[in-house]
């Protein structure tokens, strides 16, 4: 039994990633309608669709079998809140800002992180797309730090995304199946 139990945390985790990548999908993708700078809106639009495109490579690996249904698992994960404060975030360079050096780069960690608990047996289509996606998702970020040094210069954050900040650490590690958390945010770098 203790087999289906790992499988359903496994499915619960690479579920909760599904939503994250679909929840940033929607957030770049409202923001290229009210977004006044070119280059921000292309990359908002090319960033949203990259989005979309890892959020269909988890949800092809999902485990479908003694599990529950699919439905439950794409499902919001601990700090799904950071992606709603992250929505209100404006004007269109903070957005940037919460995005790309807040709120993805801990979702890329917990994508990272995951490896050290995985079999290369049976989770090697996870393990698989991880590599990946994260090297998708490192190149998306490379490509915002240098969008966001042509905009906005330096390294200065905004003080109205200390809020996101916060909200991103504080639920680092809130879910817990089998006695594991459920990464949907990792710190950046642990």
């Amino acid at each position: 039994m203790a087999g289906v139990v790992g499988l359903e945390r496994a499915a619960r985790t690479i579920g909760a990633w599904c939503w994250a990548e679909r929840r940033c999908f929607e957030l770049l993708g409202g923001w290229v309608h009210d977004t006044p700078e070119p280059a921000l809106k292309a990359l908002f639009a090319r960033h949203s669709r990259h989005h979309a495109w890892r959020a269909e490579r988890w949800a092809e690996i999902l485990p479908r079998a003694y599990v529950p249904p699919v439905d439950e698992l794409i499902a919001a994960g601990p700090g799904a809140e950071a992606f709603d404060l992250a929505g209100t975030v404006g004007p269109s360079a903070r957005r940037l800002v919460a995005h790309y050096d807040v709120v993805y780069p801990a979702v890329v960690s917990a994508y990272e992180s995951s490896p050290a608990g995985m079999h290369p047996v049976t989770d090697g289509p996870a393990l698989r797309a991880i590599r990946i996606i994260v090297g998708d998702a490192r190149h998306d970020l490379e490509e915002a730090a240098s969008v966001r040094q042509r905009l906005i210069g330096g390294t200065s954050e905004p003080t109205e995304l200390v809020h996101l900040r916060e909200a991103v650490a504080s639920s680092q590690v809130s879910e817990v199946v089998e006695g594991m958390p459920i990464p949907l945010f990792r710190r950046w770098g642990s």
